[in-house]
């Protein structure tokens, strides 16, 4: 009888343990860790993924230099003396 007791007194207790809040228990022996290292993000990721510079002639190869005088920028605002004309519709 006593070891039915003792037995039932056990189990109730595992039970019990089961159901406790997650602060009760701060054994750092039971977490998890599945990550063995942190996942690159956007940029990085994608620069991880581009081809490499292998042979010398890529290695050696200088950055193409584009001129800028050949793009103008169109004037965005002009000074007249002519009266101002509405741009609302009207109608």
């Amino acid at each position: 009888m006593m070891q039915l007791i003792s037995f039932l007194l056990a189990l109730l207790i595992a039970n019990a343990a089961a159901f406790a809040p997650f602060g009760v228990v701060s054994d750092r022996s039971r977490t998890i860790c599945f990550a063995k290292h942190a996942n690159d993000k956007g940029a990085k990721w994608a620069k991880s993924k581009r081809p490499k510079k292998s042979s010398p002639a890529d290695i050696n190869r200088k950055p193409v230099v584009y001129e800028l005088t050949s793009m103008v920028k169109p004037a965005e605002f002009t000074i007249s003396s002519e009266p101002a004309t509405s741009v609302a519709k009207s109608g």
